[in-house]
């Protein structure tokens, strides 16, 4: 690499670190960039990533739990024989990006970009896909272990649960991430829909319970809510 090559890379990543010190200063969320990289990177868990800008990464063989991408690119990027296990991708463009022979566990892709994503041999386990353009991907072989959802739900719930489910907005560690609610005032009806197709109506109970515990960590996917309801009904 060249001495002028060095010197424009090295004002970049000043200008970027001073942004985000920036950021930081005024108590905004600073979002994860990373493009072009050569080396093999490992997976990450328990984490919320919001507007995240990845391109032609690789991570293969990485490992992936209770992660959620929202409203992010994440285009090219190698996850070949990957684990991901509750990985939420909502809003997200997955253009081009390859899962062969991934593992996939409790993973959602709600209204995603995934026209030229690769899924050769990916090994499903309760993967939902949300207006998703189905057609534009490569090797899908839907199985029984997926499920499709192109209509938005509706949902009677009685009064006082729907109060109650919209209550839990005031927790903020549940609210931040819009798992279960799109604003404070509104439901998210896909994530209602989803759980209540997997644990019946006695899931709305369950979810209600969340007001009670006493720590509240790491609820930022469809997964971690399943592993609450499932703990409380004692599945």
């Amino acid at each position: 690499m060249g001495k002028s090559r060095k010197k424009l890379l090295a004002r970049r990543k000043a200008k970027r670190i001073k942004r985000e010190q920036i950021r930081i200063a005024m108590n905004k969320r600073i979002f994860f960039t990373l493009t072009g990289c050569p080396q093999k990177l490992q997976g990450i868990s328990n984490r919320y990533c919001y507007k995240s800008n990845m391109h032609n990464l690789t991570y293969k063989d990485a490992k992936f739990e209770n992660v959620k991408y929202q409203s992010s690119i994440i285009t090219k990027c190698n996850y070949n024989q990957a684990e991901l296990v509750g990985v939420d991708f909502c809003n997200c463009n997955l253009r081009k990006s390859s899962f062969k022979n991934a593992k996939l566990k409790n993973v959602s892709f709600i209204n995603c970009n995934i026209e030229d994503v690769d899924f050769l041999n990916a090994d499903f386990e309760n993967v939902v896909f949300v207006c998703v353009g189905m057609d534009k991907a490569k090797n899908l072989n839907i199985s029984s272990n997926c499920r499709i959802y192109k209509s938005y739900p509706k949902f009677e719930l009685d009064y006082n649960m729907q109060t109650s489910l919209l209550q839990l907005a005031e927790i903020s560690a549940v609210y931040e991430y819009h798992v279960l609610h799109v604003t404070r005032k509104k439901l998210n009806f896909w994530t209602l829909k989803i759980l209540e197709d997997l644990y019946g109506e006695s899931v709305f109970r369950a979810l209600c319970a969340i007001k009670n515990k006493k720590n509240i960590r790491s609820f930022y996917t469809i997964h971690s809510y399943m592993k609450h309801i499932e703990n409380y009904l004692k599945l």
